[in-house]
């Protein structure tokens, strides 16, 4: 399928577990520090918009502290 990046792709680009991010499929690794990329690349733009729908919906609750609510899954095999 165009854009979408395989299991070999993902593990030659470093990239170690499955993931997602409100329900969009991703691949990530489980660093301190992750890297993160949607399997299919049409769905970037969508995990954008996403990110910005997060943004501004803890910009009502100040106190909590910030961050994506990825779901990491099992390692790639």
């Amino acid at each position: 399928m165009f854009g979408f990046v395989t299991k070999n792709e993902a593990l030659e680009l470093g990239f170690t577990h499955h993931a997602s991010y409100y329900g969009i499929p991703l691949w990530i690794t489980d660093d301190e520090f992750p890297m993160v990329a949607t399997k299919w690349e049409p769905l970037e733009h969508v995990m954008t918009l996403f990110h910005y729908i997060e943004g501004f919906m803890n910009a009502f609750s100040p106190m909590d502290e910030q961050g994506f609510l990825f779901k990491i899954g099992p390692p790639i095999k």
